[in-house]
């Protein structure tokens, strides 16, 4: 399945959000100019991780902005685009910020438990915008999610509930965690941002959902004009 689109205004520009997809879009330049030297030097090694803790801790941050080829940052970057702008409105610019930081870091802690050995870097914004996917669920479960599903060799265009786009996408990730490794995806992470935006959305889910007056608003003039 493929996002396109989310019909749930946000009543903002979220800057944040455009920062975050500038930054990363700019990192992912510079790795094409210097090549692989930049992904072993900045992105998260777990290994190195546990050896030199204090000495290793700013791969935690560098590693959230890197991205292994053309269909990983596009795709990581779309996901930020089509989500990230409502989860921003709710929690504003500053929380916004902590919360995605604090979500890829909850990714990469989920990833250095199932491997702590590992040599091999782990790179990319999937854990953190996995936490923002969960703070979307939780506080749009309704917000219809324009979807291409493809089909074998057919595909076709849908709209799907939030709840059950992003709840598919989580299951799915469970489903294939046993072989991150083998499919060279670092699923736990994805996991692991998942599941600390939940721990961080939920506590304030009732009152973001009673700010959504003007959102709501603007969704029916959408659907009636």
């Amino acid at each position: 399945m493929l996002p396109i689109r989310d019909e749930n205004p946000s009543g903002i520009r979220p800057m944040v959000s455009y920062a975050i997809i500038a930054i990363n879009f700019m990192v992912f330049l510079l790795e094409l100019v210097l090549g692989n030297k930049i992904i072993y030097q900045y992105g998260f090694i777990p290994r190195l991780f546990l050896e030199d803790p204090a000495g290793n801790s700013y791969r935690l941050f560098t590693s959230m902005f890197l991205h292994g080829g053309f269909l990983h940052i596009g795709g990581n970057m779309l996901y930020l685009f089509i989500f990230g702008d409502n989860v921003e409105a709710a929690l504003g610019r500053v929380k916004y910020l902590l919360f995605y930081l604090t979500c890829g870091l909850g990714a990469l802690a989920l990833h250095l438990l199932f491997n702590p050995y590992s040599t091999i870097p782990a790179i990319g914004a999937s854990g953190a915008i996995s936490g923002v996917l969960a703070a979307y669920m939780l506080f749009y479960p309704d917000a219809r999610i324009d979807t291409i599903v493809f089909a074998f060799w057919m595909w076709f265009l849908t709209k799907i509930r939030a709840l059950y786009f992003i709840g598919f996408w989580f299951l799915y990730q469970l489903l294939i965690a046993p072989m991150g490794s083998a499919i060279g995806v670092a699923v736990w992470a994805h996991i692991g941002g998942f599941i600390t935006g939940l721990i961080l959305a939920a506590p304030v889910r009732k009152k973001i959902r009673r700010k959504r007056l003007g959102p709501v608003l603007l969704q029916y003039w959408y659907d009636h004009y």
